[in-house]
């Protein structure tokens, strides 16, 4: 009998037997191992969800991985908590888990290895290894005895285990035996927990070398770099996982090159030594000095172009897109190795439109650009050291190229350098507050469900300081003491499903009724910036993704937390309709 089905069939029972059980009963060797409260566990395999119940009421933010619907409906029912993310998902290749963006704490197979294949393992662990985050462990429960006929398992060691998890840098940091708590005969069980000494799999070492110390022509390796970094860390959500590797849309890498080298460009700042020949980079064509009209942060998704700008920059990022596959990609290689890191399948050029909008069927048509999983997995985590390293690099290139004049042009290339945020710019979501109010209907603070009068603000749900998002699925209602209290807070995981059902319920209202374009922007700006969305998402597909979301914000850059309900009780929790 297959796995899944045996676990579908038999969800009750088995829920009830896992659930006689404690985490300490079972887990006794994990409790002196575990990470601070905060950290972020993956559960994989799940189960009744008992393990999660117990890590989530420890002030955990847990993954809860089961592949059983039987299995996750009851779990969802048993242990309701807005700590606990379920996903349904398996080993070895975890591809739902992976396109969350995270790493994790403590990653967690409990009763889980002997239901891979031993042909799968391999990639299984090197799958995990990838989620762990520095100083994270991976704890592995193996079944000691003859496997169940009942369901799909297979003999499991400890020796294999190690030597498996020794080819992806993983060590043993300790080994606990333990009988059968069921008490069935013939049965015992060893927990094996794994280690990372470093970040994982090298792949800061080789940025490093990168940026550094590898040959340099020009400033395109160091602009491709930076350009994969922004990537990773403000649309991460255009992107598509495969086994080994994340796709792009070849069109949103030359969008962000566009972007990237507009004003430097047009503020006359070299890219290349003074003697190569032309000394004008290959991208600065006709159609590049034909856009200089437009602003470098309304090259983004949803915005639409027509007539002549729309075929210059349609011919520009073409333009882009060969000279990243001859150049920088070209060369771009793997140490002592003439093997190319990244990857282009590039697409045959499509005709030269008069309108177009930018958004994933347009950004796709260019073709695709395939990054290593390992380096994405560095600059989605470690953009906030990374990126510095590249500015330095690429400033110190220009001042180079520019002889005696470099010593007076770091400051100017940094200027040009900074990354063209959009404004904080409220005034969409204002509109839509005022438009509300003219159809003779209230507007209430999202946090505490009071009811709004003019004295309003509208605040960046995740704080635009961190993250400068100003997408209109990030701008709430909110009362001015409340706003201000929050400031640049980021709400806790509580919070945001406390306040899930008025923040939908805001966007139906202010964006998602005001018509088909206003509707369609509004979804295509959250899949450019939010992790697992897909096409035709549900409001509540995105709250989901604003949960992740927000793990990675508290994660990646420590953001203090902010509980609405430590106003206090101060604010009624049930909405002010006088």
């Amino acid at each position: 009998m297959q796995t899944i089905p045996h676990y579908d069939q038999n969800a009750e029972q088995l829920v009830s037997q896992y659930e006689s059980l404690t985490f300490e009963h079972v887990h006794p060797a994990l409790l002196d191992l575990l990470p601070p409260p905060g950290a972020t566990i993956l559960d994989v395999g799940a189960g009744s969800g008992r393990d999660a119940a117990w890590f989530a009421a420890k002030g955990y933010d847990v993954v809860a991985v089961e592949p059983s619907e039987s299995m996750r409906t009851l779990a969802r029912q048993r242990h309701p908590s807005p700590r606990i993310h379920w996903v349904a998902d398996s080993l070895p290749d975890l591809a739902q888990v992976r396109r969350l963006g995270l790493t994790f704490d403590l990653i967690l197979l409990s009763a889980v290895w002997m239901h891979v294949p031993p042909a799968a393992r391999q990639r299984a662990l090197r799958k995990l290894a990838t989620l762990l985050s520095p100083n994270g462990r991976i704890a592995i429960s193996l079944r000691i005895g003859p496997p169940d006929t009942e369901r799909a398992m297979y003999e499991v060691t400890l020796p294999e285990l190690a030597a498996m998890a020794q080819q992806f840098g993983l060590r043993l940091v300790r080994t606990d035996d333990s009988p059968d708590r069921l008490g069935r005969p013939g049965i015992s069980w060893t927990t094996a927990v794994l280690g990372l000494p470093d970040d994982g799999l090298g792949a800061l070492p080789l940025l490093r070398h990168l940026i550094l110390t590898d040959g340099k022509s020009s400033t395109y390796k160091i602009a491709l770099l930076r350009i994969l970094a922004r990537i990773a860390d403000t649309a991460a959500g255009a992107a598509r996982h495969e086994s080994d590797s994340v796709v792009l849309p070849m069109g949103l890498v030359a969008l962000f090159w566009l972007r990237m080298y507009k004003p430097l460009i047009e503020g006359g700042l070299p890219q290349m030594p003074p003697n190569r020949a032309g000394n004008a980079p290959g991208f600065v064509t006709n159609n590049f000095t034909a856009l200089r009209p437009i602003r470098p942060v309304d090259l983004r998704a949803g915005m639409a172009f027509y007539d002549n700008t729309a075929r210059h920059l349609h011919g520009s990022l073409w333009e882009i897109s060969r000279l990243i596959r001859e150049m920088p990609v070209k060369y771009l290689r793997w140490p002592a190795s003439d093997e190319n890191i990244f990857h282009i399948r590039h697409q045959r050029r499509t005709s030269t439109p008069s309108s177009l909008r930018i958004d994933d069927p347009f950004l796709w048509s260019f073709g695709e650009f395939h990054v290593p999983l390992q380096i994405w997995d560095a600059l989605s985590h470690y953009n906030v050291w990374v990126e510095p390293v590249l500015v330095a690099e690429w400033v110190r290139l220009m001042e180079s190229y520019a002889g005696q004049l470099g010593p007076v042009l770091g400051q100017t290339a940094y200027s040009l350098l900074v990354w063209a945020d959009p404004e904080h710019d409220t005034s969409l979501a204002r509109a839509a507050v005022e438009r509300i109010r003219t159809q003779g209907k209230s507007v209430y603070c999202v946090w505490s469900g009071q009811r709004l009068r003019d004295d309003y603000d509208i605040d960046h749900c995740f704080p635009f300081a961190a993250w400068p998002c100003g997408d209109a699925w990030n701008l709430m209602p909110a009362s001015k003491r409340i706003n201000n209290e929050k400031s640049n807070r980021l709400v806790t995981q509580t919070g945001l499903e406390r306040a899930s059902d008025r923040i939908t319920e805001w966007w139906e209202e202010a964006f998602l009724s005001a018509g088909s374009e206003a509707r369609h922007r509004f979804f295509l700006e959250a899949e450019q910036t939010l992790p697992m969305l897909e096409t035709a998402a549900s409001p509540a597909d995105l709250i989901d993704a604003m949960k992740v979301q927000r793990i990675r914000l508290a994660k990646d850059q420590g953001l203090r937390a902010w509980e609405p309900g430590a106003i206090k009780e101060q604010l009624a929790l049930t909405p002010d309709y006088s």
